[in-house]
């Protein structure tokens, strides 16, 4: 096998390794603490297609989120909103929550909900621990327990560096052994030219089998 198909298989690889693969669903559960003023992103994910007209392929995201026994902060809001809000969000610019895609001012109950997303684009969910939600809000340190599931979305993954090390791992095993075996082969090849070249007559150029000072066909020393 030539070098060049050697390293274009570990670059063929090296890049499979890096290339985050995006996941069709995605889901998780946890407990979060966030800071007075704060906020946690549960989940970006993007809707590839829009979906009007195929409810049943929209993408959609569920959640349940409820307040710790041990939590300062009493209230707070959970958001799915559009990446582009999230960035005038974050910036403090203005920005459009979407009516039935979030619950504001929760905590006492759990706030649980499912919201369908029809158009393509990218989107956030989002706990929210300010005063965004028009709120009487009182900055206190906020304790959650999270539960979220989306389908039908595209859920971006970060590089599996282990995986990658394993990779160039095998890849590194492959290639020596490849080199041990051309190393042996080449050195095969020299052992074959040099014994031919004791039984090649130096007058006339022929290789015989059989040994001896003359050559078996022109009589001259070899």
């Amino acid at each position: 096998m030539p070098k060049s198909v050697v390293l274009l298989m570990a670059l063929v690889v090296l890049m499979a390794a890096l290339i985050p693969a995006p996941a069709v669903a995605e889901s998780g559960d946890g407990t979060a603490t966030i800071a007075a003023d704060g906020h946690l992103v549960l989940l970006n994910f993007t809707v590839t297609a829009d979906h009007f007209d195929d409810p049943a392929n929209a993408g959609n995201v569920r959640w349940l989120v409820y307040l710790d026994d041990v939590s300062a902060q009493d209230s707070f809001d959970v958001f799915v909103m559009t990446a582009d809000d999230y960035q005038q969000y974050i910036s403090g610019g203005i920005y459009q929550l979407v009516i039935g895609w979030g619950g504001k001012n929760v905590g006492p109950d759990p706030s649980y909900n499912l919201v369908y997303l029809f158009a393509e684009g990218d989107y956030v969910l989002l706990i929210d621990n300010s005063d965004v939600g028009d709120i009487i809000y009182i900055p206190a340190e906020l304790k959650v327990h999270y539960q979220y599931d989306a389908q039908n979305v595209e859920v971006p993954k970060e590089t599996r560096w282990d995986l990658f090390i394993a990779l160039m791992v095998l890849i590194t095993l492959l290639g020596a052994a490849f080199l041990l075996l051309l190393n042996m082969w080449a050195k095969h090849r020299m052992d074959r030219v040099d014994e031919e070249r004791k039984k090649r007559c130096a007058n006339c150029g022929k290789v015989s089998i059989q040994d001896g000072i003359y050559c078996p066909y022109c009589g001259k020393e070899r």
